[in-house]
């Protein structure tokens, strides 16, 4: 579908104001301003960053929502199908191998495909915030505590992790010492989901793609929920008021 036009993507997020300080900057020596990587600086740092932020967003918003909508069908049927399963449900295994193999394939697949649309996801949305930090020069301390919170932890270190855990989980499944960068990660993931950090044995906890259970928690499973929540973590983190 194509892009929902500017001026309506405003209204529906509450930012309006914007165009009001997208004007064309001198830097002190009297030439235009530029951006970080040379385009027109629009308004003040804070200002550009969010007008490029919404642009990008709006751009990316139908790729997002073509990759929600399957990744929540299938998540909803890998909880069905497992949960039926945990309950000893038909088919069993002694009742009935070929039924009950088949189910394993179908919980297996159901699960495979919403973790690899969802870490899909949460890699578009993690390069788009990423980028607005970096535009509006935002520090570490305001990425953490930039609103919405979940668990003690801000809509963009869940993203940032969840995108880790889809490009490295098969590195961290292999791991008994995780590094910094994996321990910082697996620490906002297991937060976030309410498992511990290590088994019992001493392992990490996460060493599987889990993007679908984040997405779905954090979301309630509506895509415009999480349009919401990524506009207003980036309207929070650029201090828009």
């Amino acid at each position: 579908m194509p892009p929902q036009k500017f001026d309506q993507t405003l209204s529906r997020f509450g930012l309006e104001r914007l165009t009001n300080g997208l004007d064309l900057q001198l830097t002190p020596s009297g030439d235009i301003a530029l951006t970080r990587d040379g385009d027109l600086q629009l308004g003040n740092r804070s200002t550009n960053g969010l007008f490029r932020f919404i642009e990008r967003w709006r751009q990316s918003e139908s790729a997002i929502t073509e990759l929600f909508t399957p990744m929540a069908r299938e998540a909803i049927k890998f909880n069905n199908l497992s949960r039926s399963r945990e309950r000893g449900e038909y088919p069993t295994l002694s009742l009935n191998p070929q039924a009950y193999h088949e189910t394993t394939d179908s919980i297996i697949e159901a699960q495979l495909v919403a973790s690899t649309l969802a870490g899909s996801i949460a890699v578009i949305s993690n390069n788009l915030l990423q980028r607005l930090k970096q535009d509006i020069d935002a520090s570490n301390e305001e990425w953490r505590h930039a609103e919405p919170i979940f668990s003690g932890f801000s809509l963009g270190e869940i993203f940032a992790a969840a995108a880790s855990n889809f490009r490295h989980y098969d590195e961290w499944a292999s791991t008994q010492s995780p590094t910094k960068q994996q321990q910082i990660s697996m620490n906002v993931i297991c937060g976030i989901l309410n498992v511990p950090v290590q088994t019992e044995k001493g392992f990490p906890t996460i060493r599987t793609n889990k993007c679908e259970s984040i997405l779905m928690l954090i979301s309630e499973g509506n895509i415009e929920t999480l349009h919401q929540l990524t506009v207003k973590y980036a309207k929070s983190l650029a201090k828009y008021k």
